[in-house]
C-alpha cells in the first residue's frame, strides 16, 4: 500500500529531513480548510519552552489545534512547548503541549499534540462559547465591560 511505503521511506530519514518534508507537506496545504477554526483573544499564556525558557505573554488567537502568541523572544521551528491558559468559564487553566510551527515578526504559532479528538472538541466548544459580540475571547473581567 502507498501509504505503507511512504511512512517507511520518512521513519528511515533523518529528524531533520522529517522536519524538511513536514514543512513541505505544510507548504502544500496552504489554504486548505483549518480542522478548527480560529478565533481572536485578548488572554494570558505562560509557555516553556525547550524545557527551560519560560515566557509570559498573551494570545492572538488560538483555536483547539493551536496557538498564537505574542513575543518577541526567537525559537527555533520545532522545539516543544508547554502551554497554560485561563479559558474563560472554566476553573482551572488548560494545560496543553505543543511544537512551534511558524515563527513571524512579533509572534510564534504553536500546533498543539497529545490531544484526544474528544479534547480538541471540548477546547473548540469552550473556546467558541464565551467569546463576544465582535467575535474575541476576553478574559472574563475585560469581556464584562467590552460586551
Amino acid at each position: 500500500m502507498l501509504l505503507d511505503e511512504i511512512i517507511k521511506r520518512i521513519l528511515d530519514l533523518t529528524v531533520e529531513q522529517q522536519k524538511e518534508v513536514m514543512e513541505y507537506l505544510e507548504a502544500m496545504q496552504q489554504g486548505q480548510e483549518r480542522r478548527y477554526s480560529r478565533l481572536s483573544a485578548r488572554l494570558k499564556i505562560d509557555a516553556v519552552v525547550d524545557e527551560d525558557k519560560l515566557i509570559q505573554s498573551d494570545i492572538r488567537d488560538i483555536s483547539a489545534s493551536g496557538v498564537f502568541m505574542n513575543t518577541d523572544l526567537k525559537f527555533e521551528l520545532g522545539k516543544n512547548a508547554r502551554v497554560v491558559v485561563s479559558i474563560p468559564g472554566h476553573e482551572k487553566p488548560v494545560k496543553l503541549y505543543g511544537e512551534i510551527t511558524r515563527i513571524e515578526e512579533g509572534g510564534m504559532a504553536i500546533r498543539f499534540e497529545k490531544m484526544s479528538p474528544y479534547f480538541e472538541k471540548v477546547l473548540d466548544d469552550a473556546i467558541w462559547k464565551d467569546r463576544d459580540r465582535s467575535g474575541v475571547l476576553w478574559p472574563k473581567n475585560k469581556r464584562e465591560k467590552k460586551v
